[in-house]
């Protein structure tokens, strides 16, 4: 990989750039140490897998659902703001989002901690400012973003709280916070993990979310909640799930029945919140 450096004007901070993503940490190497032990562990579908293939597999249905939200969340913003917000991706990944967020963003950029993932990102033909940056100490000023998409990421994180207190430091006074996480604190999934053991051995996720916990943390951390919305119902069994949600109309019938008769069993949360 071909490396450059820059530098710091006000405090000489020397920034490494890897193939054209700087690298805002300062413990680089230990954030790669941690990445080598996750994959040793037995996780590497979690930090090396290819993150393009969900977009033609089993969940494809479920995630284009939760797209179209975002996309009609931010609609509406761009709308009541009249102009293009400056959008972060946060925890972008290999960039799958980038290209349906660029047409409705003025400015957008991405970060991540996992290099690898931001060399596949920064291989997309969208316009972006990519990043490496530790959300536990994010490299941006108090108030930088209009919108943070936050999309199932603050499940992966130890110190949750102080990621959503980062995020809000960095969000504008004025702007929102899409913050997408697995519902896997609800009945439905725990029955899951109880029924296939395996996979919760597998799992990266270190936080079991339902509406309800995850709306008393986002408000202890000081944040207003606009929205709470429920997306996605399926088989409390992982690999049966993975089945037959791949049909889109088992797909679309899942999502009319559940969103009446079961809305707190929803597979994902979406929570829109502001300052």
């Amino acid at each position: 990989m071909s490396e450059d450096t820059a530098h710091c004007g006000e405090c000489s901070f020397k920034i490494p750039i890897v193939e054209g993503i700087p690298i805002l940490v300062k413990d680089f190497p230990g954030i790669e140490e941690a990445i080598r032990e996750a994959v040793g562990a037995g996780r590497g579908q979690w930090y090396e897998g290819p993150q393009a293939r969900q977009w033609t597999g089993p969940y494809r249905h479920h995630l284009i659902k939760r797209r179209r939200y975002v996309e009609r969340v931010l609609q509406k913003y761009g709308s009541e703001n009249r102009g293009k917000p400056v959008i972060l991706d946060l925890g972008c990944g290999d960039g799958g989002n980038l290209s349906w967020l660029a047409p409705l963003a003025g400015d957008l950029y991405g970060s991540d901690y996992n290099l690898k993932r931001l060399l596949r990102a920064g291989q997309l033909p969208e316009k972006k400012n990519l990043f490496l940056a530790d959300l536990s100490d994010y490299p941006a000023l108090d108030d930088s973003f209009d919108v943070i998409f936050f999309n199932h990421v603050l499940e992966h994180i130890p110190d949750d709280e102080r990621a959503l207190a980062e995020t809000r430091r960095i969000l504008k006074p004025s702007g929102i916070l899409i913050l997408g996480v697995p519902n896997e604190g609800a009945f439905f999934w725990r029955l899951a993990y109880r029924l296939e053991p395996r996979t919760l051995a597998l799992t990266d996720h270190v936080h079991f979310y339902t509406a309800r916990s995850l709306s008393e943390k986002c408000r202890k951390i000081g944040f207003g909640i606009r929205e709470v919305h429920p997306i996605g119902w399926g088989v409390p069994h992982w690999t049966l799930d993975s089945i037959i949600r791949g049909y889109k109309w088992i797909d679309d019938l899942f999502e009319l029945i559940g969103r009446a008769l079961l809305p707190a069993q929803a597979t994902s949360l979406y929570l829109i919140l502001h300052k």
